[in-house]
């Protein structure tokens, strides 16, 4: 019941009387059923377009809007948008705030939740239902009292096609002056301790969290370049290019963490549609850890840690390199105790590269997803990245 709110007594009364004034001899109560008994639903208003397709591109809003529920003529509601598929029970609940007949989604977070809560497949158009519940700000204060009041409005079809969340162009990492930890460069084409994480709101943006000393200098290489110092992104004239010099924190910075965000197009990588900018990090807060270790049932047990590496040039990332991940659950924990640990966000599923949450919930993986995987986790951040070797 926490998108009721509660009129006082006093309040409650006193409208209950406003409604009812004249009849004194009449229960309040009674008079309440029989003013909430006249309701009607919310009515929700045509958008421009019953058909939507959302890629990574894709920027604004869905909005939505509709009229008010009605019971009686003073008594106003609160309403909840719900989002569900034919023949599914599962659905988007999204309060609204109280007052208001109007939402607008952004359709980066609409593309995320729809992909992950409501499984629908990228890149293929599925119907979608909005409704708009209602409730009564005023209530008696039990369950069959709210759903006696309660409203829902005659559906509302979209037709939507999101792309695959969790899909990525491509994965990059950094090669080059790496040297955060113990002073070596790391100028190996074949090295791929340092990948960029995807952003959680953006298909098209990737983070790297680290430390680099003033001066340092790297080229960025796309998966299928690794191994080889042929096409991997440097700088010509201010922009990226494909085998141009070596990309350089800017002129003046020093030593530090720093942020370096790298943006990219969609499908096959076009370097004169991507960009690299870089932002100092304060990272004082954060601690240094000693370990971190999946686990749970999906690693060994619950008793016993399966632990990460630790990066030798960047001591905030932990690398394992071909973990076998069996059917079962697991979660991420520091030096081998809970005090702080890493779980999934909400309804998010296993595998998935966005970022996780502090205590969150215990990561899942089915028979299908077990195998042996490289396994990718910043702490500063809570990003992380689960790469199945196998098929």
């Amino acid at each position: 019941m926490n998108r009721i709110y509660h009129l006082a007594s006093a309040t409650l009364v006193a409208l209950i009387l406003s409604l009812v004034a004249g009849c004194s001899t009449e229960d309040p109560m009674e008079s309440f059923d029989a003013v909430l008994s006249s309701k009607s639903p919310a009515v929700l208003d045509q958008p421009a377009s019953s058909e939507l397709t959302i890629t990574p591109e894709s920027t604004g809003t869905l909005d939505l809007s509709w009229s008010a529920a009605k019971y009686g003529d003073k008594i106003p509601a609160t309403y909840t948008v719900i989002l569900s598929r034919s023949g599914s029970e599962k659905r988007i609940d999204i309060p609204v705030p109280a007052g208001a007949r109007q939402i607008s989604l952004p359709l980066q977070e609409l593309n995320k939740r729809l992909v992950t809560e409501l499984e629908m497949e990228g890149d293929t158009p599925g119907k979608v239902s909005v409704t708009v519940e209602a409730l009564p700000l005023a209530d008696k204060g039990n369950d069959h009292a709210l759903e006696t009041y309660r409203t829902t409005s005659s559906p509302l079809e979209l037709t939507i096609t999101p792309f695959f969340a969790t899909s990525r162009p491509d994965l990059y990492f950094l090669v080059g002056d790496l040297s955060g930890r113990d002073g070596s460069p790391v100028w190996k084409n074949d090295n791929t301790d340092h990948l960029f994480f995807a952003d959680d709101n953006s298909a098209l943006t990737y983070h790297y969290d680290g430390y680099l000393k003033a001066g340092a200098a790297f080229k960025i290489f796309p998966e299928a370049s690794i191994g080889s110092w042929d096409n991997n992104l440097g700088m010509k004239e201010g922009k990226l290019d494909m085998g141009g010099d070596n990309i350089a924190l800017p002129a003046g910075s020093s030593d530090g963490y720093y942020r370096i965000t790298l943006t990219v197009n969609r499908g096959k990588l076009d370097p004169a549609q991507a960009s690299v900018t870089f932002a100092p990090i304060d990272v004082s807060a954060k601690p240094t850890l000693s370990k971190v270790g999946i686990i749970g049932t999906a690693g060994i047990d619950w008793d016993h840690d399966l632990f990460l590496e630790q990066s030798k040039t960047e001591p905030h990332l932990w690398i394992g390199r071909e973990i076998v991940l069996k059917e079962g659950e697991f979660k991420l924990r520091a030096n081998a105790a809970w005090n702080t640990n890493w779980g999934g966000q909400e309804k998010e599923k296993f595998p998935t590269d966005f970022g996780i949450a502090d205590g969150g919930e215990n990561w899942k993986v089915t028979a299908k997803e077990a195998g042996k995987y490289n396994v990718y986790f910043n702490d500063l951040t809570g990003n992380y990245f689960f790469q199945k070797l196998d098929k």
